[in-house]
């Protein structure tokens, strides 16, 4: 067996970004079974995450950032004893790609992966002065000087190929190991639930979705449940519930969802993504109710293994209403939903595709 050395650089301390568990964190073991060594180097050290996405802390996180370019620049001198260097989204959040152009004149053989159109500049709320150092032309760089270049989903590979021809699509996926459908009571005993996950970043995307649920809630009785950071307080919605997000429940809390929101708005952005939350809903085999725009449709068939929608209240309230009104259907296609994702997004049906990326020459 030829045994590979490899170096990971990536943004975040192990299991503290859900981008890098569900792209390159879950391959690691495929990875050492096979013999490869593996180093995993995030820019940020794990205590900063108590104060990083929270308004003000500037000291803090000025000194964080300083530090994730000590370790950087340390990396540069024992990078020569590794045969390939992933790069998750980027070497550095800020600045041009300095540490991407060293790697390259080094020769080392450079695997390139992100999951978004992280060309776009963005920032969140509370780290907004990040924008005037992103440099966000530096992926299109990034991907002209890699050896191979993972995308998320075939809109990114189009982008990608105005770089190189040197990409491969890897969708982002579960482990169904661990995603697993929850024991439920029979859902004829009890009220179905409603439900959507996500972050601060992706909760104004439930305004597409509230006026349907007011106007379901008149004649259905359920209940509505977000998985969130922040809680977007939806109490127009007749049974809301929210529930902070936690890495020890998440699948618990996933798991007593009966049908799962995806509602995504039209934008550049939202084209880069791979419709992740219906990955999750149909992996506990929830049914997905996704938005026609961005990869939601990519995701879910129509009418088989969930729904796809356009935008608007009544196609929400129709699709919605389908399962509401014949919750026997729901275990059903949730089974199918399941089944999709096993054949086409998860770590089983991928893993070949990621351990591929380290023979590219």
């Amino acid at each position: 067996m030829d045994i590979k050395r490899i170096l990971i650089l990536c943004p975040h301390a192990l299991r503290r970004a859900p981008g890098q568990r569900f792209r390159f964190e879950q391959y690691i073991p495929a990875l050492r079974a096979r013999g490869h060594v593996v180093k995993v180097s995030p820019f940020l050290a794990e205590g900063v995450y108590s104060y990083l996405y929270k308004e003000g802390h500037f000291a803090k996180k000025t000194l964080a950032v300083a530090a994730g370019f000590l370790r950087r620049i340390a990396m540069l001198f024992s990078v020569a004893r590794f045969d390939y260097v992933l790069i998750y989204r980027e070497a550095s959040p800020l600045g041009p790609p300095v540490f991407e152009f060293l790697l390259s004149a080094m020769g080392k053989k450079i695997i390139y992966d992100f999951d978004d159109a992280i060309y776009i500049p963005a920032a969140s709320k509370a780290n907004r002065i990040a924008l005037w150092f992103k440099c966000a032309w530096k992926v299109g760089y990034n991907c002209r000087q890699a050896t191979m270049v993972a995308v998320c989903n075939p809109y990114l590979v189009s982008w990608v190929k105005q770089y190189t021809d040197s990409v491969v699509l890897l969708p982002t996926t579960i482990d169904l190991g661990y995603h697993q459908p929850v024991p439920k009571t029979a859902i004829r005993n009890r009220r179905i639930v409603i439900g959507w996950t996500g972050s601060h970043s992706t909760v104004r995307y439930l305004d597409l979705v509230v006026d349907a649920l007011v106007s379901l809630a008149h004649s259905y009785d359920f209940e509505f449940m977000v998985i969130c950071d922040v809680d977007p307080k939806l109490t127009a919605i007749k049974n809301y519930r929210y529930v902070p997000w936690c890495l020890a429940t998440e699948i618990a809390d996933l798991g007593r969802i009966d049908i799962g929101l995806m509602p995504v708005p039209v934008g550049k952005w939202e084209l880069g993504k791979v419709g992740f939350k219906a990955i999750q809903y149909s992996g506990v085999g929830a049914v997905p109710v996704v938005s026609s725009t961005g990869s939601g449709h990519e995701v879910v068939i129509n009418g088989e293994t969930g729904f796809v929608v356009q935008n608007t209240t009544d196609a929400w309230v129709s699709a919605l209403s389908k399962l509401l009104a014949a919750p026997e259907t729901i275990s059903d296609i949730g089974s199918k939903a399941r089944e999709y994702i096993r054949l086409h997004y998860s770590v089983e049906a991928n893993t070949d595709i990621f351990l591929n990326l380290f023979t590219a020459q």
